[in-house]
């Protein structure tokens, strides 16, 4: 009988709505465990102080909402499969098709009777969210609100892209591995192509972000609806990409309505409704498992005719396999024009990125494009954060650019460190290389790059200072001894900062040699940070310590217990950053008195610049430090 409400069949609505209870049935549970029941574990696990009256979402943790919504996704793919089971089975496509309803009717069944499910899940759970917020204060309508629209916004995206691929293909099996593959094809495919990219061609890299650094969304990511969706909601919600996903819902809607139409029965025994589908998914498939294959094997490999036997042979097991498992059977019939042409789309594509790749591995751009740029080199091992800085002096990007194309022009497959290369382009573009096979010598030349005081200067205007505004900053000057100044009081200290930076940047070798106990952190409050150890080289932060009062005089930055005059040429520690103790032994030296040394301190003798040279410290670690004068 015919709903007079609600325009359906109620017969038909509840063999759908019945037909998903159990899946209803765990995705209450679920929304409960995860939402109301949530609070009242963290009130009991003794962690309310982490609800936050200004957190944008409801739960105690962006993360556990994430996770309902990934849920929520989950429920939308199994409800569509479930609800097209008469799909994969003729007997039962005939009994459905039979019935005195039309296939758009069907369809707008299925379809109201999985929002009256995602309904009931918001109802039941949305009551209990209205009832907790009596005592949670966190819990307001507005939070609620956002809950219900994103829950169906997202359960509907899921449903109706499951009830789209329906169409396409006959098996559950099938039906669900494509259901996931092409909802997270656009990452997939982009984390295979830099990777197969990283490997074979010299400098390739990918700007990556750490979880402690703000987030960056590539295209791959947000049309990964999966990633997209979370990552627009656990900073704050993006309405405007939800809204877009609606749109590409209502289209897939449109299209499963076409699709749905003109399906014709009597291939639901084949894989696929249509027979140039089942060749489109077999080359997705083995394009993606040749690129798996070119990104573990290849690694390390420059040989060209190697590369190519590795992919042949990955292609020729990969296609077997994805036949075996499409035709249901060890015995697989191939179509050889159909094997060839996916041959050949495979080799154009990955022809087309080892022809891009080896074009970037060359390119290095002319320095009139070049608006500024970063450069940094490190030891084999090292892996230190430090500040970037984006340096605009045409001098200095002549010389980068210089450098740059030695290290092209010179492979010395070595791996005595690194140099890494960031472009800013005057177009507003970015290009960056890492090369990690440096030989010593090309390592030193271009350490002298950051080791130069010519560019020091430079350096520090390239800093972003502004930014530097919103880090905290941790002073530790004893074992026990820690200050911190917050981003809104920091602004003496960067003066302080920037003067010394000018003239002793934290990179400048000879200002690393000399370093101190005193350790500074600047931290972001996504927990990214830089840090360095004062150097008796920078006056001005020394100067800013004793105004706050935490220490009395410069001398005081050391805590040694040996003090030598060293009789060595003012460049003997040229580009070394660390002195140990059994260097020490090795060297002619004085020993001098702590308090001369420390006089010659205070009175503002430390000198990077100087000519002569002192070691100062305790245990195995000592620090260079060059002065005006000689002390006794």
């Amino acid at each position: 009988m015919l709903s007079k409400t609600l325009s359906l069949n109620k017969g038909l609505f509840q063999h759908f709505f019945f037909n998903n209870l159990i899946f209803m049935a765990i995705n209450i549970i679920c929304t409960f465990f995860l939402l109301p029941f949530g609070y009242i574990l963290m009130t009991y696990s003794g962690e309310s102080h982490l609800y936050g009256a200004d957190n944008h979402l409801l739960g105690f943790d962006s993360a556990v909402l994430s996770t309902f919504f990934v849920g929520t996704l989950f429920y939308g793919v199994l409800s569509g499969l479930g609800m097209t089971y008469f799909l994969k089975n003729e007997e039962a496509s005939d009994f459905m098709h039979s019935l005195p309803f039309k296939r758009n009717q069907i369809l707008a069944h299925m379809l109201a009777a999985f929002t009256a499910t995602v309904a009931m899940n918001l109802m039941i759970n949305g009551i209990i969210l209205g009832l907790f917020s009596f005592h949670f204060k966190d819990i307001t309508a507005g939070k609620i609100f956002d809950w219900v629209i994103l829950t169906l916004i997202i359960s509907l995206f899921a449903f109706i892209f499951t009830l789209f691929v329906g169409q396409l293909i006959n098996h559950y099996f099938g039906h669900l591995v494509l259901t996931g593959l092409l909802l997270m094809l656009p990452v997939i495919f982009h984390s295979l192509a830099t990777g197969i990219y990283n490997n074979l061609f010299r400098g390739a890299t990918v700007l990556d972000f750490d979880p402690g650094q703000e987030k960056v969304y590539t295209l791959s990511e947000n049309l990964t609806f999966p990633i997209g969706m979370v990552n627009h909601i656990v900073d704050h919600i993006d309405w405007l990409y939800f809204g877009i996903a609606m749109i590409v819902a209502c289209i897939l809607l449109a299209a499963t309505y076409f699709l749905y139409e003109r399906r014709r029965n009597e291939r639901i025994v084949h894989s696929f409704q249509r027979s140039w589908l089942e060749w489109s998914f077999i080359t997705l498939v083995v394009l993606l498992g040749v690129m798996v294959a070119g990104t573990i094997f290849t690694s390390g490999i420059q040989n060209l005719f190697v590369i190519a036997v590795i992919y042949i042979l990955s292609f020729l097991i990969i296609y077997l396999l994805a036949q075996a498992v499409n035709q249901r059977s060890p015995r697989v019939r191939l179509n050889f024009r159909s094997m060839g042409l996916t041959f050949l789309v495979v080799a154009l594509i990955l022809a087309t990125t080892y022809a891009f790749g080896k074009w970037q591995e060359g390119y290095v751009p002319d320095t009139d494009k070049v608006a500024s740029v970063n450069m940094e080199t490190e030891m084999a091992e090292e892996g230190r954060p430090h500040l970037e800085s984006y340096v605009k002096d045409p001098a200095y990007i002549k010389e980068v650019v210089a450098m740059h194309h030695d290290i092209i022009n010179h492979n010395a497959n070595d791996s005595y460190g690194s140099f890494s290369v960031t472009y800013k382009m005057k177009d507003g573009t970015l290009q960056h290389r890492s090369y990690t096979d440096l030989s010593e010598e090309q390592f030193k030349k271009a350490s002298r790059l950051t080791d130069d005081k010519t560019y020091s200067k430079a350096i520090t205007e390239g800093y972003d200072w502004d930014d530097l505004k919103r880090y905290s900053v941790n002073i530790q000057y004893g074992e026990d001894d820690i200050r911190t100044i917050e981003p809104e009081d920091n602004s003496k200290f960067l003066k302080a900062f920037k003067a010394d930076m000018a003239e002793a940047n934290t990179e400048y070798s000879p200002v690393r040699i000399s370093s101190s106990p005193v350790y500074v952190t600047l931290e972001q409050l996504d927990g990214s940070f830089v840090d360095f150890n004062i150097s008796p080289y920078h006056p001005h932060l020394i100067q800013y310590m004793i105004d706050e009062k935490m220490i009395k005089q410069p001398s005081d930055i050391f805590n040694a217990d040996e003090y030598y005059r060293l009789n060595v040429k003012p460049d003997h520690f040229k580009g070394q950053t660390i002195f140990e103790k059994r260097e020490l032994k090795k060297l002619k030296k004085t020993k001098v008195s702590e308090k001369a040394f420390n006089q010659a301190m205070n009175d503002g003798s430390a000198d990077v610049d100087g000519n002569y040279i002192y070691a100062v410290g305790s245990d195995d670690i000592f620090a260079i430090i060059n002065m005006n004068k000689e002390v006794k």
